[in-house]
């Protein structure tokens, strides 16, 4: 059952003697033990010095380090070959060639499972880059592929897996399958040695999933308040990005989200699933709804195929009313007062939201990292409030979060950081100078080596192209955060019912027809 992880870093002789525990004092039977050397030698600093030097021929790769973990079921106790065997082909199956990569193969015996730790050179011999794009997932194929080849204990949990009948050698799990997964992880036994303790985590995981079953669970917020009112205290963990992790406590015992099967990173997932599919639900357009509607068509043949079938009032913030059906009328359809009211609003909200949208857009595209987004925002009839931004008529109102800003523009800041990262580089090498070579380098022989080295700095500014920072602005849609009036939603439920009505009753002739055909 192998399993694995990775990350990448700059600093060799520290992950090496990381990987060789150094710093830690264990006895000889559990201390960590070199498995493989490829093409390093001697101390941990001397390795990371070897590995530096190859590395500094590829200037532009900020992080050459890889870190491999490599772990294996408790119940699964390899031999030495068995180990290297699966350690081999993992590598080689992410681009690490014995003939190609400096590598080191350390295996931990601080634990009750075998595990690994393979700290490697991600440029090569040949100065290219190992690509580490997406490097988690073809791990999850590198050790499934060894599962399978070396008759290992099946691993529970891949997203993406091995399969030779593909074209690619993998393949994505199902949507069964991942549900499966869910479950499995969900109902995974609690133990803990302490009987009281583990009765509490129980509890707690038990209301909690009772919790996040409610889909108007929606945010940090409102979990902590639902929860707290189970008799389950919450404390989130943050740092600069925000909450980085979650811990529980009831009746004075407190445990982390992971000891539960609930990390911060899942959870996350969950509120972020409901809060969309509740907007979603709060701005169905009649456009997105078109693609459906032959399906639709097909299900509704009972009696009762003409009743509308409108969203409940707690789905709209912007206005609470009563709306009539959509059932077909000859006299056709017309708004209420109220339904025209919020109609007008909507009307008057969307092109002002969509110019805002437009115009933050526009300062971030052009590399202003620093839009004033209330500003603009205010200028375009919103007012700011403590955590949102509202537009309002007089009689209605609605609200965007300023969370809604701060992504995008987060992005935008980490592509500037990256470009001046870049530029500082490129500015670095253009006032590069070339090697002196003197009489003295001619006579020992390091003029040569001087030459070759001037004439791979003139290769490298020939090459070198100046970064430009032209920033790719994500998630700045101004299409998410329109409105659509009820009575709009309620205009296409009516004609799309006088469709349905259409079609059945041709349907109808076509079917009374036949029937005539037979009888003659």
């Amino acid at each position: 059952m192998p399993t694995a992880n990775a990350n990448t870093g700059n600093g060799f002789s520290k992950a090496i003697s990381y990987a060789l525990q150094e710093a830690k004092k264990y006895p000889e039977e559990t201390r960590a033990k070199v498995l493989e050397l490829n093409q390093v030698y001697g101390s941990s600093k001397e390795m990371g010095k070897q590995m530096r030097e190859v590395a500094d021929d590829r200037k532009t790769a900020l992080k050459p380090v890889l870190h491999v973990q490599i772990n294996f079921h408790p119940d699964e106790k390899l031999s030495k070959a068995q180990a290297e065997q699966a350690i081999d082909s993992i590598l080689k199956d992410i681009g690490i060639e014995k003939d190609n990569h400096q590598y080191v193969v350390v295996q931990h015996k601080d634990k009750a499972h075998d595990h690994y730790h393979v700290v490697a050179n991600r440029v090569g011999m040949d100065g290219e880059l190992l690509n580490d794009h997406r490097i988690k997932d073809r791990l999850q194929v590198a050790c499934d592929k060894v599962e399978q080849e070396q008759g290992l204990r099946p691993t529970q949990g891949r997203t993406v897996m091995y399969d030779q009948s593909q074209i690619n050698g993998f393949r994505y799990a199902t949507a069964k399958e991942k549900q499966i997964n869910k479950k499995q992880k969900e109902n995974k036994p609690i133990r803990d040695k302490n009987p009281k303790i583990m009765e509490r985590k129980t509890e707690i995981r038990d209301q909690l999933k009772k919790v996040l079953s409610k889909k108007e669970i929606d945010s940090p917020e409102k979990l902590k308040s639902e929860l707290e009112k189970r008799g389950v205290d919450i404390q989130f963990s943050e740092n600069k990005n925000g909450i980085s992790g979650i811990s529980f406590r009831k009746d004075n015992i407190s445990v982390k989200g992971s000891a539960i099967n609930y990390k911060w990173s899942d959870l996350s997932k969950v509120l972020e699933e409901n809060n969309a599919n509740n907007e979603q639900l709060k701005n169905v357009a009649p456009q997105r709804a078109k693609p459906v509607l032959a399906e639709d068509m097909e299900k509704q043949k009972d009696k009762n195929i003409f009743k509308a079938d409108i969203p409940s009032k707690e789905n709209f913030e912007i206005l609470d009313i009563e709306t009539p059906s959509a059932e077909v009328k000859k006299e056709g359809l017309q708004p209420t007062p109220e339904e025209k009211k919020e109609h007008d609003f909507i009307k008057d909200y969307n092109p002002r939201v969509e110019s805002a949208m437009e115009e933050i857009k526009k300062e971030l595209e052009k590399g202003n990292i620093d839009v004033k987004v209330s500003a603009i925002m205010e200028k375009h009839g919103f007012k700011e409030g403590t955590d949102r931004f509202i537009y309002s008529n007089g009689q209605m109102k609605t609200s965007i979060k300023k969370a809604t800003f701060e992504r995008p523009i987060k992005d935008v800041k980490e592509q500037f950081a990256w470009f001046k990262d870049s530029e500082k580089r490129y500015h670095e090498l253009m006032q590069q100078e070339p090697k002196k070579i003197t009489v003295l380098d001619k006579l020992t022989g390091r003029g040569k080596e001087k030459e070759n080295a001037n004439y791979k700095l003139q290769r490298e500014k020939k090459d070198a192209v100046k970064p430009e920072f032209k920033p790719q602005v994500r998630g700045m849609g101004s299409r998410d955060l329109t409105l659509t009036s009820k009575f709009e939603n309620r205009e296409y439920e009516y004609k799309r019912q006088l469709q349905l009505k259409e079609m059945f009753s041709n349907k109808n002739e076509q079917e009374q027809s036949q029937k005539r055909g037979l009888r003659r």
